[in-house]
């Protein structure tokens, strides 16, 4: 009898955990991930409606199912997002002045995150809330893409603060020139073993700006 109580108490935790598992999107995460939706659509030229069509304001919707985002099973917390080509607009009208800026302050909430795809948009500034801390809240942070943007160097220090990042590309931005003169540079992220830099159209790369990323195995 004994060992019976003892087996059906092991399905019944493993039924539990289960269920906590499926219920697992955290409720502060998931209005975080819709306030990006309603930021992506609001910068966006045309068809919205086809923008993450599966992130539903509906609390019975886990938000660790929907497009592009990947939870941690056990704790629940959103730990991949990928906002690749996600912004609907026309490459055919689009002006450098016409182009919308990233607000940093959307990635709050999502402190143990640990890799962001935000290429492809055609950012071509950042902003930020200042009772917030946009990107320097996410310490966990390992990969970074903002690949085909239009950031510049004022960008440098916020990545700075990045210190867990093993990949950054910053492929085809507008860091130019600005990335010899860029005062802090990326002097913080020991931890970085890949780095894209390529098509930001300078033509030196400025040593003393990378000098302590000892374990850089790759560098475009």
């Amino acid at each position: 009898m004994e060992r019976v109580l003892i087996k059906l108490s092991f399905w019944v935790v493993l039924v539990l955990v289960q269920t906590s598992r499926f219920n697992s999107c955290l409720e502060n995460e998931r209005i975080g991930l819709l306030d990006l939706k309603s930021f992506i659509k609001e910068v966006s030229d045309f068809e919205t409606e086809k923008i993450l069509v599966s992130w539903v304001d509906d609390k019975m919707s886990n938000c660790c199912d929907w497009e592009g985002v990947q939870c941690n099973a056990t704790t629940g917390h959103v730990i991949k997002l990928s906002f690749n080509d996600t912004r609907q607009f026309s490459h055919e009208y689009y002006s450098l002045d016409r182009l919308p800026t990233l607000n940093l302050s959307l990635f709050h909430p999502f402190g143990e995150l640990k890799s962001l795809n935000l290429s492809f948009n055609y950012f071509r500034d950042w902003h930020e809330n200042k009772a917030y801390d946009g990107f320097r809240c996410l310490k966990q942070l390992k990969i970074l893409d903002l690949s085909y943007n239009y950031f510049n160097t004022t960008l440098l220090p916020y990545l700075n603060n990045l210190t867990s990042l093993t990949t950054l590309d910053l492929s085809f931005n507008n860091m130019g020139e600005g990335l010899k003169s860029a005062k802090q540079g990326l002097a913080n992220l020991t931890n970085l073993k890949v780095l894209n830099l390529y098509g930001n159209q300078t033509t030196t790369l400025y040593k003393p700006r990378i000098k302590n990323v000892e374990k850089l195995a790759e560098l475009d």
